[in-house]
């Protein structure tokens, strides 16, 4: 209690942030967050055609717990009276945010025992680290499988050999449940189980506990698979035969085996993130037999050895990131201190991420739902209207539909060159075009086109120092008349 008493203000700063995070950060990181959940969701709820689903629905390869998350919100929020399909979306990413802000701020209570600040410093971290809010509000499998399986560690750590069985059952359930939001967490399952062994601490009865938590969660996420499918399947045997087996992950590029650590200290923003990794390898080094190394090297290497590599992959992993970050310092600080020149470096890197915290906490997370929200408002005033654009170049979402923002009455055409429109679509007046480069050069035979909507105000477009605009996505879209 005395813990919280003295973080109240940050605490409470942390609950504002991810509130306001969860409220702008509309859209998705990463396509796979919307279409393997939402689009799903909007299938089983008999509006979207199946036809328009990812291949790996067909594949069979999915988990279903996510997507019935998804599914369950919708069903609650129209059963209010809610039909607007961005507030479920919102619903959950504040949910997850909350109960993400949460666990961490208790590991963080954990963890301040074996350090000399009480652990400040990783409070710190957690609340204004620029990445942590916007991760923490995501609703994808990166984020949930990272909450529920450190929420679970948190039932068997520390002093696993005290807990009783009813605490260490429910540390399987949550350990078992994170593998069916996110496959690859296994990764860090095979560290947490080698860290137990290693410990030979627990007893046989013990394990027992904790294998009927493990049990129970498969039956919850094996009956999630069967409703997503219709039928009984192993999705997980699916997933790895699809990708390893048959090699379709390579598909999407591959990387060499060190491309994680000359990516993430560049994605993580430097100079901060090379202090954070600094920092961390002294973390790693002095509490080599801390559970969190033995997850996070794990993690780590299982995900070195795929040759399919995405930063995001490893995001389920920032917060140990930070966690051994903040140990490391307060080892290190005990008898040293860092240069002055040093230090200057350290303040203008806390200003840097002030300045993109404020940024990726207000700003979208893809900034196309704001044409979703427009077209969606333009179906409800003009029912039976079509919209037409071209694919996307993108091999990940090409030919994908964006169904479940749109309104049932209203069309979605993509068309492999907008030149269709004179020769095998035929629009109408009132129909939408979506341009995706700043200026139309194309105008449909027998028609004019009247621009009703860009993201970007015309005053902001006059002026394009350093080419920002030629680094944006400037989309427009176009009334037929």
């Amino acid at each position: 209690m005395l813990f919280f008493v003295r973080s109240r203000g940050l605490f409470i700063a942390g609950i504002v942030i991810i509130i306001v995070t969860a409220w702008f950060s509309v859209g998705y990181h990463h396509p796979d967050e919307h279409f393997q959940v939402w689009e799903f969701a909007k299938y089983k709820l008999g509006e979207s055609p199946v036809g328009d689903l990812p291949w790996e629905y067909g594949a069979q390869m999915r988990p279903g717990l996510q997507p019935l998350m998804a599914y369950s919100m919708v069903l609650l929020s129209r059963w209010v009276g809610i039909m607007d399909p961005f507030v479920p979306v919102f619903m959950l990413r504040l949910m997850v945010g909350f109960v993400a802000f949460m666990v961490y701020w208790r590991w963080a209570e954990v963890l301040s025992t074996t350090m000399r600040d009480g652990g400040y410093l990783l409070r710190l971290g957690l609340v204004f680290f620029w990445m942590m809010p916007y991760l923490n509000v995501r609703f994808s499998s990166e984020n949930l499988s990272a909450v529920t399986f450190l929420g679970g560690l948190l039932f068997i750590f520390p002093r696993v050999e005290q807990k009783s069985g009813a605490i260490l059952f429910w540390g399987g359930f949550f350990l078992s449940l994170s593998f069916f939001f996110r496959y690859q967490i296994a990764f860090a399952g095979l560290g947490l189980g080698a860290w137990m062994m290693f410990r030979r601490s627990i007893t046989g009865g013990q394990w027992l506990n904790l294998l009927m938590g493990a049990m129970v969660a498969m039956v919850v996420g094996f009956l999630a698979d069967y409703w997503l499918y219709g039928e009984w399947v192993l999705a997980p045997y699916h997933y790895f035969t699809q990708n390893i087996v048959e090699n379709k992950a390579a598909g999407f590029g591959t990387s060499p085996w060190w491309w994680y650590f000359t990516e993430m200290p560049v994605l993580m923003l430097p100079p901060l993130s090379l202090f954070l990794f600094w920092f961390m390898g002294v973390g790693v080094r002095r509490y080599s037999g801390h559970v969190l190394v033995w997850c996070l090297g794990a993690f780590v290497l299982g995900h070195v050895l795929v040759g399919h590599k995405e930063s995001r992959f490893l995001f389920p992993m920032l917060f140990p990131m930070l966690c051994l970050g903040a140990l490391g310092w307060d080892y290190y600080s005990v008898d040293k201190q860092l240069p002055l020149w040093l230090k200057r470096v350290w303040y203008g890197s806390l200003v840097l991420n002030g300045i993109c915290l404020v940024m990726r906490c207000v700003y979208p997370a893809n900034d196309t739902m704001e044409y979703s929200k427009f077209m969606r408002g333009y179906s409800l005033e003009h029912p039976g209207s079509s919209v037409y654009w071209e694919k996307n170049s993108d091999p990940k979402i090409k030919d994908l539909m964006l169904n479940y923002y749109q309104s049932p009455w209203m069309r979605v055409e993509l068309l492999d060159s907008l030149v269709q429109l004179n020769a095998v679509s035929r629009p109408k007046t009132g129909d939408l075009v979506l341009f995706k480069w700043d200026r139309p050069d194309f105008v449909p035979r027998g028609f004019e086109l009247e621009e009703v909507f860009c993201q970007y105000p015309e005053w902001l477009l006059r002026y394009n120092p350093n080419d920002w605009q030629g680094r944006t996505r400037i989309w427009r879209v176009y009334r037929v008349r």
